[in-house]
């Protein structure tokens, strides 16, 4: 399950994941999030990723988020935050992606963090 938000005001789209994402409901995400991009016609504005709330993150659900990073990042996202569980998360995927992070391209916070 998903839902997606765009906030005009702080230039906001906000993407949040609950319970167990599967194949389908990711490919149908990936089509809502281009079809957001292409109406809006979005830039300069920061995608918020939150997986917080899902029950396991599998490698199927990681390709489509960074899918959709790419995605974002294309459509003109000055940043993309990341929304994890713990802080375990926040450390593995900031060291895979560090240089991206030191460019404050992309961010990871935990949701204890964020909240």
């Amino acid at each position: 399950m998903y839902l997606m938000n765009w906030n005009p005001e702080s230039r906001q789209l906000d993407a949040s994941f609950g319970g167990a994402v599967s194949r389908a409901e990711a490919d149908v995400f990936l089509k809502d999030l281009r079809a957001v991009l292409n109406q809006e016609k979005l830039s300069d504005f920061e995608f918020v990723l939150d997986f917080a709330k899902m029950k396991s993150v599998d490698e199927a659900a990681s390709h489509v988020f960074e899918f959709a990073r790419e995605i974002a990042q294309i459509a003109g996202a000055k940043r993309v935050t990341f929304v994890t569980r713990d802080e375990d998360e926040v450390a593995g995927f900031t060291d895979s992606r560090l240089q991206q992070v030191l460019e404050g391209n992309e961010r990871y916070v935990a949701y204890r963090l964020a909240a």
